[in-house]
């Protein structure tokens, strides 16, 4: 069974030390080989945050997630089973006022309730909203994409890369990069980086292309309060194999008068 495993941040998610006196601290014990929870504390040492995995690796959420302000009081309340959000998701406000009261099924969102801060109720709002890119994901896609450019080394290595896996008579091989972009409360990238690829001569391009973006994001929300957001996107690339006229050309076509 893995040993307890700790790991420290900063309020932005920049990886620190325990000799960082504003660093928090995220503890994940296992159960077993398999299943565990993470425990994250406040830098005053408060605990923050409870988060229950049925399986820590692959970040399966199994059970009640909960939250808390650093004074105490229980922020959120937050079912899962398999991974999806399942029964009751609870929010309050820091003096303990119920803020939100939402039912779910299966991770679908049944018609909730919203109060204010009196306790009285108010016009429903989404719990999440993710960053959103003006002209939205496809246009974000299309324009990462667009925005892939190699350079002579990562030229020769996909080169090397489509003689070595593509078959006779292919003319195109689709490669992705998956990248975790950090949206800042402001709309900016804060950093970027890859989190999946299936073509390692696109991990530079692909971070490239992230940081030539033309536009901000609309930050990301969170019962309503702006946050900072790990948002997932895909890098794709196409490879062509070259066009290579026939080694035996057939004979030119003769002109026949009546």
């Amino acid at each position: 069974m893995p040993k307890p495993v700790a790991s420290f941040f900063t309020e932005n998610f920049t990886p620190t030390n325990s000799q960082d006196s504003t660093a928090y601290c995220a503890e994940t014990t296992y159960r077993d080989s398999v299943s565990g929870v993470t425990r994250v504390f406040y830098p005053s040492g408060y605990l923050k945050q409870f988060v229950p995995y049925a399986d820590v690796r692959e970040r399966i959420l199994y059970g009640t997630l909960t939250t808390w302000y650093e004074n105490g009081v229980m922020r959120t309340k937050e079912d899962y089973v398999a991974g999806k959000r399942h029964g009751e998701l609870l929010t309050y406000y820091p003096d303990g006022t119920l803020k939100r009261r939402d039912q779910y099924v299966n991770g679908r969102c049944g018609v909730g309730t919203c109060y204010g801060p009196n306790g009285v109720q108010v016009p429903y709002f989404t719990y999440e909203q993710l960053p959103l890119y003006p002209g939205g994901d496809i246009w974000l896609i299309e324009e990462l994409a667009r925005g892939v450019r190699l350079s002579s080394q990562e030229l020769d290595a996909m080169r090397k890369e489509r003689a070595r896996i593509m078959q006779p008579g292919q003319m195109s091989l689709k490669r992705e990069v998956l990248v975790e972009l950090l949206v800042g409360e402001d709309g900016r990238v804060a950093s970027a980086k890859v989190e999946r690829s299936n073509a390692d001569f696109l991990n530079n391009a692909a971070l490239r292309s992230v940081e030539n973006l033309k536009r901000q994001f609309v930050p990301a929300r969170r019962d309503g309060e702006v946050v900072v957001c790990h948002y997932l996107v895909p890098v794709s690339y196409t490879m062509v194999m070259p066009y290579r006229p026939p080694s035996n050309p057939p004979p030119a076509a003769r002109l026949y008068r009546r």
